[in-house]
């Protein structure tokens, strides 16, 4: 909207911020709480996703898809279409009723190539899909980071599963 200077993406405001710029904010978190910083990037990515995944049902119910939700197709489609800037995003796998998926994506924007790490760093996006697929699955669904660009692996890869179905150590 050039007369306010804003964009809006489904009709919510939006801000675009280069890739570099979220490396600096998780640099500067991490220094001032260490290890923190990662729990506080999953608990925004998780409540970002979980704000995407009411927007893009209320979009569904909207154009009359009642409880999309319930569609596997309407996830995939929400998912890999929906283009956020995360990246290149595919459903490897998606089971409705059992609540597990797995995700790739490459060329992650959190995931940085230059930067190399022992450790998964995508947080925040793996929070992000735990919220939206939390939403999108209508179960309270957590995950892992089993390979990251930052590893030197291919792409990204996540694992979700339903909460109730993980076992603490």
């Amino acid at each position: 909207m050039d007369d306010t200077g804003t964009i809006e993406y489904f009709g919510q405001k939006a801000v675009i911020l280069r890739a570099d710029v979220f490396h600096l904010i998780h640099k500067e978190l991490y220094r001032l709480s260490g290890t923190a910083a990662n729990v506080i990037l999953s608990l925004g990515g998780r409540r970002v996703g979980t704000e995407e995944g009411a927007v893009l049902l209320a979009k569904a119910r909207s154009v009359g898809l009642g409880e999309a939700s319930a569609s596997p197709d309407f996830i995939q489609m929400a998912l890999e279409e929906t283009n956020m800037g995360f990246g290149k995003l595919s459903i490897l796998s998606l089971d409705k009723q059992g609540g597990n998926a797995s995700v790739s994506i490459s060329d992650c924007f959190e995931a940085d190539s230059r930067d190399r790490s022992p450790h998964p760093s995508c947080f925040f996006t793996l929070g992000y899909l735990e919220g939206v697929l939390s939403k999108l699955l209508g179960t309270n669904v957590r995950g892992i980071e089993t390979s990251c660009v930052s590893k030197g692996d291919e792409s990204c890869v996540f694992q979700l599963k339903p909460q109730e179905s993980i076992k603490l150590k």
